[in-house]
């Protein structure tokens, strides 16, 4: 953001919506803005694209450019858009953008000075979260955040099968003390969540896992509790414990069991779905969430409309040739929009093969949420837009 917001420079209703079209987009629940400040990482965890030899995503590596950034901010400011969730990262580690606490700075001051977030969140390795780092992230903001600290291990010899490069001393030191310094300074932002993706080449460090930070949080008197499936509302530590997303429908219905499995033995609930085991079949019959609710933008800043599309091959537009607004809400992701709510994928061969909306990491699509988008593009049409 260039400016702090003003009288005369907040945005007003009437100009609302992409290119004036008098009302702003609707905020859909769940909904939630990916923007990859970079795809470079300090790791090759096993279960990111980052570990596939020439995966196209990595071929090239950069940063994301900071005034690219600025100008997406501003532009979801003048149409009055709000997602749910800032999710500050996609196949890379945030953490290692030279300009990394502007642009967290940036996203806070969005959603606190003009409620475009309701929250901020970033996902993490930790490799790069030293002192310096954790002072400058602390704070006490009427907003929340999260970090998400994707650990996934609790001993060496599983660190490194998960996560390609043995950093685990430096990660679990750095962490630690990221603990005990929001310990000290009494800060409730950002809220620590440290993740373990529960797979069949860790699912034997749990035990370990929880009892190395759940003694830690006793240790500084600091609010603590295990979560699975979704992170619970509030400021106090969580180890949350995530369904991985697999390659082949037989892999994730295989992941799905042993996942419901461990949650069920460390007394976690799911949701009633997900805890039932539904069948993973390798088709997409139903309306995804995607074309609504989760906007991606890479590094170089290509928009699409899922994380899985690490190959950009559903790529919405370039934040480089226009901005935002004009490509999410524009005519072509329209008329996806339209075919999709009817359950046609045709032209998206991605989706078609699709299981992800049978997965606990899908975000839900509800009838109320394809009729208010309908209404809202209904409205830019009316206008010639």
């Amino acid at each position: 953001m260039n400016a702090a917001p003003t009288a005369q420079t907040a945005p007003s209703s009437a100009l609302a919506g992409p290119r004036g079209c008098g009302q702003a987009p609707p905020a859909l629940p769940g909904s939630y803005l990916v923007v990859e400040l970079t795809n470079r990482c300090s790791l090759r965890c096993v279960h990111c694209s980052v570990a596939e030899q020439g995966h196209a995503h990595h071929a090239e590596t950069g940063y994301l450019d900071p005034a690219l950034f600025d100008a997406l901010l501003d532009d979801l400011v003048a149409t009055g858009a709000r997602f749910d969730a800032l999710i500050l990262f996609w196949l890379g580690e945030p953490l290692l953008h030279p300009h990394f606490t502007e642009l967290w700075r940036a996203g806070l001051r969005a959603a606190t000075w003009h409620g475009t977030f309701g929250k901020v969140e970033v996902h993490t390795n930790a490799t790069h979260l030293t002192a310096a780092r954790a002072a400058a992230a602390l704070n006490a903001a009427a907003l929340p955040q999260v970090w998400h600290l994707s650990l996934d291990a609790a001993t060496v010899e599983t660190y490194k099968k998960v996560k390609g490069i043995d950093r685990m001393a430096q990660v679990d030191a750095q962490v630690e003390g990221f603990l005990r310094a929001r310990s000290a300074r009494g800060a409730p932002w950002p809220r620590p969540v440290l993740q373990f993706i529960v797979g069949e080449n860790n699912v034997q460090d749990v035990d370990p896992f929880v009892a190395r930070w759940m003694g830690l949080a006793r240790a500084l008197g600091a609010p603590a509790r295990l979560a699975a499936g979704h992170v619970p509302p509030g400021d106090d530590l969580v180890l949350f414990f995530r369904q991985k997303d697999c390659a082949t429908a037989a892999e994730q219905e295989r992941h799905n069991a042993l996942f419901r499995a461990e949650v069920q033995r460390l007394g976690l609930s799911l949701p009633p779905a997900a805890a039932a085991g539904e069948r993973v079949v390798a088709e997409n019959l139903r309306p995804c969430s995607g074309f609504w609710k989760s906007p991606v933008v890479s590094w170089r800043g290509e928009l699409t409309s899922c994380t899985r599309d690490n190959l950009l091959e559903n790529q919405v537009g370039d934040l480089r040739a226009g901005p935002f607004s004009a490509q999410w809400w524009g005519p072509g992701q329209r008329e996806r929009r339209a075919r999709v709510a009817a359950g046609d994928y045709a032209g998206l061969p991605l989706c078609q093969s699709c299981f992800i909306p049978r997965s606990l990491n899908h975000t839900e699509l509800r009838a109320e949420d394809i009729a208010a988008e309908a209404t809202f593009d209904a409205a830019l049409r009316a206008v010639g837009r």
